[in-house]
């Protein structure tokens, strides 16, 4: 086997698509088009050292290719690629993470390698990097060298990769993968302070490790130290008793008031549609007429996105449930969380008043067009 490894002097951008709603945000302007960063910079090593390494792409909807330089390689022989990749995954499972391969140039048939959600396992973990060895085999020709390059491609999410030493020299290193990998839906990211998002970041009060630590050893000695002061009563066994478990109650009962609006409003929404339908089915309308009937019918059918918002809310609720079942828990943590589920519900009523105001814009024009045909029959 023929190792090949990555150095970060070797690469370049090569290729960058985006949509233009992101380019005051976190971008630099490069020529005519605005890109996100790319950039090599020197970062800790696992021994303490300073080692050079890659960063690019971002969470909008862009993505980023980064090109290594020319390898001329010997034809049909086995290869391996070895590099250590961090990040590449976000909260919505929508990334793009990805090793390309490709061999004179021929982008069009190159070997592609996903990197992202257990596609391609690592060979090893550790501090939420991922050490990756890629095998592959050059194509068969006449030529003494094929002409190969390595590419990175990411997308909605940032990534980096540094260079790796020799497989034998990790043969001895234990493996470190997160150990709350099944509750977090992406991995370690070097842009977090520890990983991860912090409580009070965003899906912090989810996944953050303060907060599945918490739902894992609710139990554990260190969490009594991070209660902030509350000290249980011996009888009270339980969290249960906090003002927080109220508040949740509150926030559920909220919830649940809120779902009943979101089928009054549906309702309604139906029976103009079904006034609407019979209106026309009964009148002639000009171009005019029948543009301003279905301006507003477009406007008031915006509900499902609401329901949605309704829906997420359940995990916040679970999670909340299981701080509160523990005997110890950080107070702080329960509460960043029940505030992020009332600003989430302040959203949801602010949803539902769009929708009711847009619902009364339907129904003032229904009026006004019943108004004028009435007025254009008896003219």
């Amino acid at each position: 086997m023929n190792y090949i490894y990555f150095n970060p002097r070797e690469w370049s951008l090569e290729q960058t698509q985006y949509n233009t709603q992101y380019q005051n945000n976190g971008f630099r302007q490069q020529g005519s088009g605005w890109q996100p960063n790319t950039e090599r910079s020197f970062i800790d090593d696992f021994d303490g050292d300073l080692v050079e390494s890659l960063m690019f792409g971002g969470w909008n909807d862009s993505y980023v290719r980064v090109v290594s330089g020319s390898h001329p390689l010997p034809p049909d022989t086995e290869h391996c690629f070895v590099f250590w990749l961090n990040g590449g995954e976000n909260d919505k499972n929508s990334e793009i993470c990805q090793l390309q391969i490709t061999f004179f140039g021929n982008s069009s048939d190159s070997n592609t390698y996903k990197l992202n959600r257990n596609y391609i396992k690592p060979r090893l973990h550790k501090q939420g990097w991922e050490l990756y060895a890629i095998p592959f085999v050059t194509p068969a020709s006449e030529q003494e060298t094929v002409d190969t390059r390595f590419s990175f491609v990411s997308g909605n999410a940032p990534m980096a990769v540094k260079p790796a030493k020799e497989l034998s020299f990790y043969q001895d290193w234990e493996d470190e993968p997160d150990e709350f990998a099944q509750w977090r839906p992406q991995r370690h990211n070097l842009i977090f302070e520890d990983g991860w998002p912090s409580i009070n970041m965003y899906g912090g009060n989810k996944y953050s490790t303060d907060i599945l630590r918490t739902r894992r050893d609710g139990n554990a000695g260190k969490q009594q130290s991070d209660v902030s002061g509350h000290q249980q009563n011996p009888g009270q066994g339980r969290a249960t008793a906090w003002p927080e478990a109220a508040l949740l109650q509150e926030a559920r009962e909220r919830q649940e008031e809120l779902g009943e609006r979101v089928e009054e409003l549906e309702e309604r929404y139906n029976e103009l549609r079904e006034r609407c339908e019979e209106l026309q089915s009964e009148h002639s309308f000009s171009e005019e007429m029948r543009s301003r009937l279905e301006d507003g019918i477009d406007d008031a059918a915006e509900g499902m996105h609401i329901t949605a918002a309704l829906s997420a809310l359940n995990m916040q609720f679970q999670c909340a449930d299981e701080m509160l079942a523990n005997q110890y828990v950080p107070r702080e943590a329960l509460e960043g969380l029940l505030n992020g589920a009332q600003d989430q519900l302040d959203s949801v009523e602010e949803m539902l008043d769009n929708r009711e105001e847009m619902l009364d814009d339907l129904e003032d024009i229904l009026g006004d067009l019943e108004d004028e045909l009435e007025e254009a029959e008896e003219d």
